[in-house]
């Protein structure tokens, strides 16, 4: 019964579970800003070049 009381009040998987939902919403906010800057980037490359050419 004391082995069981124990498994349930511990509290180091949560902490592991938490860790984790943090980690992927970092990762989802760092792919979403370099998504965002590439599409920039890369419409400031296309102008520059069209200025070039002509």
């Amino acid at each position: 019964m004391n082995l069981l009381y124990l498994f349930f009040r511990d509290e180091e998987g949560a902490a592991i579970a938490e860790y984790s939902m943090l980690l992927g919403l970092v990762m989802v906010a760092v792919v979403s800003m370099f998504t965002s800057f590439g599409t920039r980037i890369s419409s400031a490359v296309s102008k520059a070049s069209a200025k070039l050419i002509t």
